[in-house]
C-alpha cells in the first residue's frame, strides 16, 4: 500500500469516526469521556491493523494486544475511561514502533499520527465536561419533567441525562443518577457559541 492510499484510508476512517462520535453519539448521550475512548480506540486500532498488515505479524498479535488491555483493566486499580484510552494508545505506540516496517521513518510517522489523534480527540476545546452524580431527594415526583426541572434548579446546571434508580413511596424518596453540565461550563460554552 502506498503512502497516498494509507492517507486516503486514514481520512475516510477519521471522517466516518468523527460522524459517528460527534455527529451521533455526543448529540444523543453527551458523554465526552466515552467519546474520547471511542476516538482513541478507533485511531489506535487503525494504526495497529495497518502495522500488522504491513509487517510480518500474525493476527495473534492483535488478539494479544486486546488480551493485555483486558488483563490490565481487570487486575489493576480502576482506570477512568480516558485513562483507558491513553493506555490503549500507549500500547499501539509500542506496537507501531517495535514492528519492522522497513524504514524507521514509517514508525515515526505512524507514532506521530497516534499522538496527533490523541491530542485532537481529547482537546479541551472539544470537551464539554459533564459531571455525573447520584442524588437522593426527599421527594417523589409525579413525572420525569418535574424531576428534571427540580434537579436543574438544585444543581444550578443543565441536566443532560437522567436515570431514576429507585422510588420509595414509604419514605417518600427518589434516588437518581444525573449527568449534567455545570453552570460555569454552560457560561463558557455560551461565550464560545456567541
Amino acid at each position: 500500500m502506498t503512502v497516498a492510499e494509507i492517507a486516503l484510508r486514514l481520512a475516510i476512517d477519521a471522517a466516518a469516526a468523527g460522524a459517528l462520535i460527534h455527529g451521533l453519539y455526543l448529540r444523543r448521550h453527551h458523554r465526552m469521556d466515552l467519546a474520547v475512548v471511542y476516538g482513541m480506540f478507533n485511531a489506535g486500532l487503525f494504526l495497529a491493523l495497518l502495522v500488522m498488515a504491513g509487517g510480518e505479524v500474525s493476527m495473534g498479535v492483535g488478539f494479544g494486544l486486546f488480551a493485555v488491555l483486558s488483563i490490565v483493566r481487570l487486575r489493576s486499580e480502576p482506570f477512568s475511561n480516558r485513562e483507558l484510552a491513553y493506555f490503549f494508545v500507549a500500547l499501539v505506540l509500542a506496537l507501531v514502533c517495535a514492528i519492522d516496517l522497513g524504514h524507521p521513518g514509517y514508525a515515526a510517522g505512524l507514532a506521530a499520527v497516534a499522538l496527533l489523534a490523541a491530542w485532537a480527540i481529547d482537546h479541551p476545546r472539544l470537551s464539554s465536561p459533564a459531571e455525573q452524580v447520584e442524588v437522593m431527594l426527599e421527594l417523589v415526583f409525579a413525572d420525569r419533567d418535574a424531576l428534571r426541572r427540580h434537579l436543574e434548579e438544585r444543581l444550578d446546571a443543565r441536566v443532560l441525562d437522567l436515570e431514576v434508580l429507585e422510588i420509595d413511596y414509604v419514605r417518600e424518596t427518589t434516588r437518581a443518577r444525573v449527568r449534567h453540565e455545570p453552570a460555569r461550563e454552560r457560561a463558557a460554552n455560551a461565550v464560545l457559541a456567541g
